[in-house]
């Protein structure tokens, strides 16, 4: 049975599983009262057997051996999602338009300190260094979209912003996209076109990661391209799972 998910379901899973990280920290962000975001769990002979979190169109889903994948496709389709992420492995009854797959890294590094001024900018000139490196397959939101979520994430400790100047202009910036007090998922890391090749990303990386795991929290990555999962390799992170995002009208 699929039910409204409250907070002791939502955190009975005991878990610093990354699909998991993504679900929790959507839940302490928003909770239950925007209309753009739900939470479900699936329970079964009254155990938890799977989460389900929405942002808009957007499904998140941390699966288990013992969830019940035609339910939760027949509850997926009910709802009209428009994305469907997940780890790879678990047949989901879902016919979508185009499929991403890519690998989840967890960083595995050594304590690193970089030699470089590192600093949390503001979000206006953060976003503008996102924008310089807009592309096909980095897409970056509306600005207030933008700037409303970064905003509210960051006020409730929940966003993490990490830059680096050269005479005073940020050139290369990462943040987090999801933070639970066990686990981070990094994301939008960027070094403006004029700036590459000087190993400035990865010095944000490995210090920011290193720092979570310095604190007990582990350290996530999201892949969608061999590039950047060799970069994140590079960087001190190891894979440790696959994932599959579903996109289009799913049936």
């Amino acid at each position: 049975m699929i039910r409204q998910a409250d907070q002791s379901s939502l955190r009975s899973f005991h878990t610093n599983d990354p699909f998991y990280t993504r679900i929790l920290s959507l839940y302490e962000s928003y909770g239950g009262g925007y209309d753009f975001v739900g939470f479900w769990v699936q329970e079964t002979d009254g155990k938890f057997t799977a989460a389900i979190s929405r942002f808009e169109d957007k499904f998140s889903l941390y699966l288990t051996d013992t969830s019940d994948l035609e339910e939760i496709s027949a509850f997926l389709r009910f709802q009209g999602a428009g994305a469907v992420m997940a780890a790879r492995g678990f047949s989901l009854d879902l016919r979508a338009e185009r499929v991403i797959k890519g690998q989840v890294l967890r960083y595995i590094g050594e304590q690193y300190n970089s030699k470089l001024e590192l600093y949390s900018p503001e979000i206006k000139p953060f976003y503008e260094l996102l924008q310089s490196c807009a592309s096909e397959i980095f897409l970056v939101p509306e600005y207030m979209t933008f700037l409303s979520d970064v905003t509210h994430r960051r006020n409730l400790g929940k966003c993490t912003l990490l830059g680096t100047d050269i005479d005073g202009t940020l050139v290369s910036g990462l943040m987090t996209v999801s933070e639970t007090s066990s686990a981070v998922i990094l994301g939008a890391v960027a070094t403006h076109p004029d700036f590459r090749r000087r190993g400035l990303s990865r010095e944000l990386v490995r210090t920011l990661a290193s720092q979570l795991n310095a604190q007990g929290r582990e350290a996530y990555v999201f892949s969608a391209s061999e590039a950047n999962t060799r970069f994140y390799q590079h960087s001190g992170f190891a894979i440790c799972a696959e994932f599959a995002e579903l996109l289009g009208s799913l049936s």
